[in-house]
């Protein structure tokens, strides 16, 4: 049997003494850093929704999910103003969600005569948006809307709802038989009155 004993050989020098990992890390690390300290350097957008636009998308997020009795109005405009920032960081998204808005508003001009903010019927404006259900604009409002809402821990106590119970050990002890429309049925004592009675 003969043991073969393998020698450390340096690798030979790249270009200008840098050897190849040297270059791949000096220039990531250049990459990195030029991405970071240009990243609050961005070019500022215009603002990508007027004001019609951005009361018309209001309206639409409380049509979509219309809890007007339970919400504020502050909830809804926390949602118009998260996909409004959103269109204002994208150019295809802002022209994408304008073109949009402007097909909802056509439509309710040609039916009803009047701005999709200024129709009064309820149904009126469902309608419309019906029709638009299947747009990527709608979903992507409608999507932004139920995240909005009820991923909200805020929100979540408005709909009777208290969150998750894993981390207080389960529902078991905490809102399993709360419920109040069910009448009370009778005590154990009472039950046990019937049996023998």
């Amino acid at each position: 049997m003969k043991i073969n004993f393998h020698r450390y050989v340096s690798p030979k020098q790249d270009y200008a003494g840098f050897s190849r990992r040297m270059f791949l890390m000096t220039s990531t690390m250049a990459g990195v850093t030029t991405s970071a300290m240009l990243a609050g350097a961005r070019p500022v957008l215009a603002a990508a929704l007027d004001a019609d636009q951005s009361a018309m998308l209001l309206r639409m997020v409380q049509d979509i999910y219309p809890h007007t009795d339970l919400l504020s109005i502050d909830v809804y405009q926390a949602i118009a103003d998260g996909v409004s920032a959103g269109a204002d960081a994208d150019e295809a998204n802002a022209t994408a969600l304008k073109a949009g808005l402007d097909e909802v508003d056509t439509q309710a001009q040609a039916l009803f005569g009047a701005s999709y903010v200024d129709i009064e019927d309820d149904d009126a404006r469902e309608g419309i948006l019906r029709t638009f259900q299947n747009e990527g604009f709608f979903q992507g409002i409608r999507w932004a809307a139920y995240f909005g809402i009820y991923n909200n821990p805020d929100v979540w106590p408005k709909f009777g709802y208290q969150g998750s119970s894993v981390e207080h050990g389960g529902y078991i002890d905490r809102g399993f038989s709360d419920i109040t429309f069910v009448p009370e049925g009778p005590t154990l004592e009472e039950r046990i009155a019937q049996v023998k009675g």
